[in-house]
């Protein structure tokens, strides 16, 4: 049964991983109350410096904004199209979970203080409307639109995007401070990761059944990559404007969303573009992988007490260091199924 043409009965399931995807978010959801966020109250107002807390504001003028773009893709644009029942369950469970991000971002800027004039203030910043703007040129009017959507968002936007900031705001609890953040911001890594293999998968199925993904629909792939890039390099030096804070600078961040952007290229099937050799934020490993910020939880954030995720950072960054190495830039890698590098346990995203 195609992916555009509806299923008059629940099972047999045509695409029995899409249901997978969906119970690993329903395992592993959670919601913004859980994190204690007084702490970070405390950090906000007393121990960070005037540098920190302009890189942070920054972030949040579009952090939330960031979420209700995905949001609205998965709303807006795929439930127009997918119809198998197991398919839309799996992007209503994603689509729910970046409500559930938009909350917490939300519940994080309304406890320390930050007024909601701050969830506008991206539209008076060109480093962040251009951002917007740009998402706002996806479609779905054909099969070659709907694959170009499905790489920019979950390849570039969910992928690259939402990253970058992501690492940005975990270098504070690597110094003990907004630690409730970074709880928020794991637990978002983990879902935001799932969603990437989920919609990946989805495109190469889709490319697959539509004979779609033409020389000039894999052109236009890589210049949404390397697009994203750009926009987020404007957002850093916006983000670093007034120069470096402790333990990160404009210049790592940079090369970490290239070293991203390439995991996603080869994700989606595409040779990588940036060439990054290694990890440039060897520090991010290990904290994802830290101790839950919440005194009933004493399990890493990758296992999360409704349902653990299988596998580590560390395994995910070191699968991807090694299959990438072994690629030469003549090899199109040709990524279609559960082999990529994966928090969630090799294969789960196999048809």
């Amino acid at each position: 049964m195609p992916l555009l043409e509806a299923r008059k009965t629940y099972k047999p399931f045509e695409y029995p991983w899409a249901y997978d995807f969906w119970k690993i978010q329903q395992q592993v959801h959670w919601l913004p109350e859980e994190v204690p966020l007084g702490e970070d109250c405390r950090d906000w107002a007393q121990n960070i410096s005037e540098h920190e807390r302009n890189l942070l504001t920054q972030i949040f003028r579009f952090f939330t904004q960031a979420d209700v773009e995905v949001q609205d893709c998965y709303h807006e644009k795929y439930s127009r199209v997918f119809k198998p029942t197991e398919i839309k369950m799996m992007l209503a469970a994603f689509s729910n979970m970046e409500t559930v991000h938009i909350a917490a971002y939300s519940h994080l800027l309304d406890t320390i203080g930050m007024p909601e004039s701050t969830y506008g203030a991206f539209l008076e910043y060109s480093e962040m409307k251009e951002k917007h703007d740009y998402l706002q040129k996806f479609t779905v009017d054909n099969d070659e639109d709907i694959a170009r959507t499905l790489a920019m968002f979950g390849g570039f936007t969910e992928g690259v995007q939402l990253f970058a900031s992501f690492a940005m705001l975990m270098n504070f609890p690597r110094f003990n401070k907004m630690k409730g953040m970074g709880q928020i911001v794991s637990w978002s890594v983990r879902d935001e990761s799932l969603h990437c293999e989920g919609i990946i998968q989805l495109y190469h199925t889709f490319v697959r059944e539509r004979d779609c993904l033409t020389k000039a629909v894999k052109d236009d792939i890589a210049d949404q990559c390397q697009t994203t890039v750009r926009l987020e390099d404007n957002f850093i030096d916006l983000a670093f404007e007034m120069g470096p804070v402790n333990g990160m600078t404009a210049k790592d961040i940079k090369r970490y969303i290239r070293y991203i952007a390439d995991w996603r290229m080869t994700q989606l099937g595409l040779k990588p573009i940036y060439m990054i050799e290694d990890h440039p934020l060897p520090w991010l490993q290990p904290l994802l992988n830290g101790v839950e910020h919440a005194n009933f939880f004493e399990t890493r954030a990758t296992e999360y007490s409704k349902g653990a995720t299988r596998g580590d950072w560390n395994t995910v960054w070191s699968n991807f260091d090694s299959r990438r190495k072994a690629t030469t830039n003549d090899d199109i890698l040709l990524v279609d199924d559960g082999s990529e590098p994966g928090l969630f346990g090799e294969g789960v995203a196999a048809e």
